[in-house]
């Protein structure tokens, strides 16, 4: 396995926190429970990783409460990033607020066992508020749902950011005609891919090598907007709980040398969330 050095200013670009519950409590009937995985446990793994800069996802367990997503952003004292939910009709002073504490854009969950909805006006509507603030838009779906996101902001101009390799199945290879709209896509100087997800899109165990081959040809496609992130909690993966240092090492794999690393993990994060 190819293992490189952690380029200094690493940022690790999706993982999600919750808890401690204590303070952060899930709402009732959430659409799925996790373990407690709180700030200071993130930290920790950061620290051990040589991760220095972060962004963190709003998971759609808080739906539209960002109290511990904001609440770990101004922890941070500026070294980590945010992406909310939100809703076509939020308030601009909450907008506000949040881009203050450091959120950067807005997620569209296009995935069936999440709420959120694949509507082609609301994700427009999303997109437009997104826009006003600078911000980007991560979409998260499966490959039909991404494409059709895709399809849908084709003609906005706001970034948008591609979620755990579009979740694509790493069995079927990349010669097939979705495959061919994805890579279409991502010839577009605004769409940009996440190489996270490894475990999601694996056939087999850990080190969920067959994913290798989708992210080096997704990374070939849009080297200057590629981006990583370890996912952790890892919430509702069925595969074993992965190790974070091995997708890293798979990272590096996928990188094959220190310039493309430096790109996916220091250079192209640095530059989309400034």
């Amino acid at each position: 396995m190819t293992v490189f050095e952690i380029p200094a200013n690493a940022w690790d670009c999706h993982f999600h926190v919750y808890g401690p519950w204590s303070r952060f409590p899930l709402p009732p009937a959430p659409p799925y429970v996790p373990d407690e995985a709180d700030f200071d446990m993130l930290r920790q793994l950061h620290a051990r990783l040589g991760i220095a800069h972060g962004v963190l996802v709003q998971p759609a367990v808080y739906g539209a409460d960002h109290s511990a997503l904001l609440a770990a952003l101004r922890a941070s004292a500026g070294a980590y990033r945010g992406i909310a939910l939100i809703e076509p009709d939020i308030d601009d002073a909450l907008l506000d607020d949040m881009h203050v504490a450091g959120v950067r854009g807005a997620r569209l969950n296009v995935v069936s066992h999440l709420p959120g909805g694949t509507d082609p006006g609301r994700m427009r509507a999303i997109a437009e508020r997104a826009r006003s603030r600078g911000w980007h838009l991560l979409v998260h779906g499966a490959l039909p749902q991404v494409l059709d996101a895709l399809r849908t902001l084709a003609d906005i101009d706001v970034p948008v950011v591609v979620d755990h390799m579009a979740r694509v199945p790493a069995q079927r290879g990349i010669a097939y005609a979705e495959f061919a709209e994805l890579e279409a896509h991502l010839a577009r100087p605004q769409v940009w891919i996440k190489l996270s997800g490894a475990d999601r899109i694996s056939a087999g165990q850990p080190p969920f090598s067959d994913a290798i081959p989708i992210g080096r040809r997704l990374l070939s496609l849009a080297p200057h907007r590629a981006l990583w992130g370890t996912d952790w909690p890892h919430p509702n993966i069925t595969t074993p709980w992965p190790d974070e240092a091995a997708l890293l090492e798979l990272l590096g794999e996928i990188c094959g040398d220190r310039a493309s690393l430096q790109r996916v993990l220091v250079d192209n994060p640095a530059a989309l969330y400034a």
